[in-house]
């Protein structure tokens, strides 16, 4: 924070005065687990301070705990842009829209790693929201979610908990931050215009995005999240891309709305991502990408659904690993659930495995290769179990280090 007059000193004495204050209080106030992140937020905490001393009127009770959801969630979410290199680290430049489609960029890598050995995917740079997002961004985008949410004129509106986990967010997945809302309200609030509820005009706001924002296959080789601004400019993106950006619009206009995705199909390539809609009564509707001709998560190649969360799963590999310890991607590096039972028949499987890894994981082959889809931790009789898995599937036993996947046992299909 840059210090520009003896007057931001000045508030900056008083705010913490203010907020030790409230620390040390014995009386009913800001919440244990708010302390201590409070505690532990070094340089950023008169920022924090500043955020929650914002909505400390009766009427504003509400925001205060919109604003205790964010903060305690800080920690958990980041921005994340990342590179293709070789083996040694050095940058590869593949320009996707150099190409025709994706079966030429697959060539031209696979050409490229005959000579420079396997590519991959690195971090150039991470921005936990913790160190990145400033307050003035939070209290207004406290204020705008409330007030849509507030102010709706739905026949049946959405709980608070409701609100918090799946309109409030500021982010869906690892993009970068910016600001949406106005911008989606300007571009789709005319379908608020009449007695429609949520579900209808969700699935006419999905209509308008199918029709105007195209599915280019090319883009699943961008590592990095497209903004909303690049896919208006654009008009395409990859399913990740453009489910965000549903995802986005349908909470500008107030309808509670996450991305459900599976990582990888069995015996295939690639997975999909897709928009779910909740409604006030807790149903669910899955809205369609434009070239889906029925439901995407089929039988026999769907091993896994998850949904991408923002708050915190304690029971998720996210939480319960080290941070420093490698796990795959798509199932250590972020919050989720495990909605597969929604979508598919599930069961669970016990295996034993003879190995003093600390965690273990069932692969399904995709693109000529086992990738991990879901972990599991032994037991003490050496038992992996894995839940809620799909039936029909062809699985592995695999463990996982940074350079590669080990299988671990005689791959099988799961039955019923």
């Amino acid at each position: 924070m840059r210090i520009h007059s003896n007057k931001s000193v000045l508030l900056l004495v008083i705010l913490a005065i203010i907020c030790n204050s409230c620390l040390k209080s014995k009386k009913p106030g800001i919440p244990n687990e708010i302390q201590e992140v409070l505690n532990q937020s070094g340089i950023h905490k008169p920022g924090l301070m500043r955020l929650i001393l914002t909505f400390q009127k009766p009427e504003d009770s509400l925001k205060l705990k919109s604003a205790y959801y964010l903060i305690e969630n800080l920690d958990n979410n980041y921005s994340i842009q990342q590179s293709l290199v070789d083996s040694l680290d050095n940058p590869i430049e593949i320009n996707i829209y150099d190409f025709p489609d994706i079966s030429s960029i697959k060539q031209k890598r696979d050409s490229i790693e005959k000579v420079v050995g396997r590519l991959s995917y690195k971090a150039d740079s991470i921005w936990l929201d913790f160190k990145n997002i400033s307050p003035d961004f939070l209290i207004n985008h406290i204020k705008t979610s409330y007030d849509i949410w507030n102010s709706s004129l739905f026949e049946n509106s959405y709980d608070f908990n409701t609100f918090c986990n799946y309109i409030l967010p500021y982010r869906v997945s690892n993009e970068e931050i910016e600001n949406y809302t106005d911008n989606f309200q300007d571009k789709y609030g005319h379908l608020l215009d009449g007695n429609k509820n949520q579900k209808e005009i969700a699935i006419l706001l999905n209509d308008e995005i199918n029709s105007s924002i195209t599915y280019d296959e090319r883009i699943v080789y961008n590592p990095n999240v497209q903004s909303i601004e690049l896919t208006e400019e654009n008009k395409s993106g990859d399913l990740r891309d453009i489910n965000i950006y549903k995802i986005k619009a349908l909470r500008s206009l107030g309808i509670a709305a996450a991305m459900d995705y599976t990582p990888f199909f069995a015996d295939s390539i690639l997975g999909y991502y897709s928009t779910t809609v909740i409604l006030p009564n807790k149903e669910k509707i899955y809205l369609k990408n434009s070239d889906d001709n029925t439901n995407p998560y089929q039988p026999i190649k769907t091993a896994k659904v998850y949904r991408r969360i923002h708050g915190n799963n304690p029971v998720g590999l996210f939480t319960t690993k080290e941070k420093s310890t490698h796990t795959p991607p798509f199932l250590g590096d972020y919050n989720y659930i495990d909605v597969s039972n929604e979508y598919i028949a599930t069961k669970s499987i016990n295996i034993q495995l003879v190995d003093t890894s600390q965690f273990v994981y069932l692969a399904v082959f995709n693109d000529n290769e086992w990738k991990p889809i879901e972990w599991a931790v032994l037991t003490d009789d050496s038992t992996a179990i894995f839940t809620n898995m799909g039936i029909g599937v062809r699985y592995r036993p695999v463990k996982v280090s940074e350079e590669a996947v080990i299988p671990m046992g005689k791959e099988f299909i799961l039955s019923y």
